[in-house]
């Protein structure tokens, strides 16, 4: 049973410690927030690298891409997105590991980031010679976010040239969507661009309250094709919900369903304690379910963390406060505080409830109880 050493908001995490973790005996976190497990792979210490594992589908996204090689190499196999902040080598290092780990016949991995991410790649990808891979060389799309738009490129490893994909329009900051989710992005300054990501489920569809009896109609198999169609964006599609008339699928939409929301989980690092960045991160975290948040630097160092364009504890916990976020875990910590992880999520509990703490235990794994289950 989790405990509470803290207060009322902050709950013990029942974590795993071996393995998985970069740094010696720093504990991994992993979390279930819905439809999916969201693991810090390396810990809270080690190179940024939060898994978002579908649970009902074989599939993962990450975030970031630190030292990737901890992941069990299925996982690789079955991530279809990675959202990188930036290109510093503690985000990106891992690249190399997990571009080995999809030689082979892998549909086109997507990588999402701000501009001169397909420099990097590519340069990363040129560095290796691939004269013995034939068909089966990595592929990806490489896609940049100006802000309003995305640029888009398909790279594969051993061929000369990307090749340019359509550029995609980004309203309201959504840079990626699907059936089931979208994900939308901020960017953030740190001496260089930065961009956070918050991943968005769609809640369940449900019928409006007597909307049925309105529309003189019975439940029946054609709500789950009325659904389906909104979900796959099918407006047009015509619907007949039995009472001998037919419609579209967004006239009976805007008559019949309620999208409940579901719990986003926001993850954003590397980034200055500046308003336009307090405001950006406020409202991409805005009542999201839980909150990844880099801590750097304790108060004390508050110069080192200007210095270098990082958060403190102070300004992590004032972010997950102001959005209202269920829950914060904090991570990328200064390995200054190697020793002393204690006294840092001491002072971030006295600047909010809402932290969670990882349980140095050995054993056994397990996920911690969210403030929901209480």
């Amino acid at each position: 049973m989790p405990h509470n050493r803290y207060g009322s908001g902050a709950f013990e995490i029942s974590v795993e410690l071996g393995a998985l973790t970069s740094v010696a005996r720093d504990p991994q976190v992993a979390l279930r927030v819905g439809p999916v497990v969201a693991s810090l792979v390396n810990g809270v210490g080690g190179d940024p690298l939060l898994q978002l594992r579908l649970l009902h589908e074989s599939r993962s996204l990450l975030f970031d891409m630190g030292d990737s090689g901890r992941m069990a190499l299925r996982s690789a196999h079955q991530v279809s997105d990675v959202f990188i902040t930036h290109c510093h080598a503690d985000h990106i290092g891992g690249f190399m590991w997990f571009m080995r780990s999809r030689i082979g016949h892998f549909p086109p991995c997507r990588l999402f980031g701000p501009p001169g991410l397909l420099g990097h790649i590519t340069g990363m990808i040129r560095g290796i010679l691939w004269d013995r891979v034939e068909n089966r060389g990595p592929k990806f799309e490489v896609y940049e976010w100006y802000g309003s738009h995305l640029k888009g490129w398909r790279v594969t490893a051993g061929e000369p040239h990307p090749e340019p994909l359509p550029e995609t329009p980004t309203p309201g900051g959504v840079i990626h969507r699907e059936t089931e989710f979208r994900v939308r992005a901020a960017m953030l300054d740190h001496g260089t661009p930065v961009m956070a990501y918050s991943w968005e489920p769609f809640g369940k569809l449900n019928v409006r309250k007597n909307g049925l009896e309105e529309l003189g109609a019975k439940p029946g198999p054609w709500l789950h094709d009325l659904k389906i169609a909104v979900l796959k964006k099918r407006p047009g599609e015509l619907i007949s919900p039995g009472n001998g008339r037919v419609y579209p699928a967004q006239v009976l939409a805007s008559r019949l369903l309620i999208q409940a929301p579901g719990e986003p989980v926001v993850y954003a690092t590397d980034f200055a304690d500046k308003p336009d960045n307090i405001a950006k991160m406020t409202d991409l975290a805005r009542n999201a379910h839980t909150l990844f948040c880099e801590a750097s630097f304790m108060q004390a160092d508050a110069d080192q963390a200007e210095r270098t364009g990082h958060l403190t504890t102070e300004a992590t916990a004032r972010i997950a406060n102001l959005a209202n976020v269920k829950q914060l875990i904090a991570f990328h910590f200064s390995h200054r505080y190697a020793r002393k992880r204690e006294a840092v999520y001491q002072e971030l509990a006295g600047f909010t409830d809402r932290l969670l703490v990882p349980e140095k235990e050995t054993g056994r794994a397990g996920y911690q109880r969210t403030l929901s289950d209480r």
